[in-house]
């Protein structure tokens, strides 16, 4: 069974605030010019994507840097189901999954449900000590089917990258923007998010999956 947990990329696709837009429009097409080829204009932090360390530490590891494993392993699924809007998800959540044996640990919350609107800045997030209890455990890679491992600001709010700084220290890999987590029905699916090789980048678009 194989399982996508990746966002369509095309034009117009949902961003983080500030990110560059994405545009994919026809460069060359078979009647005129033998074959089809598209004109691909975006962010490397697009769609259904990875962070490595670089996008938030200057002297972070960049995507080329990072070992492969990181980006393949075994994963587990956290529940963080049935939340609110901009909700600190409880510890709990994290702290009574068992994650022995993952290396990549899954947070669903079905926030993706609302890819594409407002509502989608206002997903829930993780705590410092969530987080913590996860690389205690020996999860390497975290993968979110939300907008970003920090709480993206409303209006008068702070900013704030705290748990990306958290996470990304040494090789800690971030994957966000996954979708149809809710079809994992394992428990210890095999988890894929190889990005495009794209050298000295910050990040780049995946196509995740989930298989058993």
């Amino acid at each position: 069974m194989i399982v996508d947990l990746s966002h369509v990329l095309q034009t117009g696709i949902q961003i983080y605030p500030g990110d560059p837009e994405v545009e994919i429009k026809e460069a060359l097409n078979v009647e005129k010019d033998f074959v089809n080829v598209l004109a691909v204009n975006m962010g490397s932090q697009s769609g259904t994507h990875v962070d490595s360390p670089f996008h938030v530490f200057a002297d972070g590891k960049k995507l080329s840097e990072v070992d492969l494993s990181h980006f393949v392993g075994t994963g587990v699924v956290i529940d963080a189901t049935g939340l609110s809007e901009r909700q600190e998800i409880p510890t709990d959540r994290f702290t009574k999954t068992d994650v022995s044996g993952a290396s990549i640990a899954v947070v669903r919350t079905d926030w993706s449900q609302h890819f594409g609107t407002d509502k989608y800045l206002a997903h829930p997030f993780p705590n410092i000590e969530s987080l913590e209890y996860l690389k205690k455990h020996g999860i390497t890679t975290i993968a979110l089917d939300f907008l970003s491992l920090d709480r993206t600001p409303g209006t008068g709010e702070d900013f704030t990258l705290a748990n990306h700084y958290f996470w990304s220290r040494g090789d800690g890999i971030i994957g966000e923007n996954f979708t149809n987590v809710k079809a994992i029905s394992v428990a210890r699916p095999h988890i894929s998010m190889l990005p495009l090789n794209l050298g000295a980048s910050d990040g780049a678009p995946v196509r995740a999956i989930a298989s058993w």
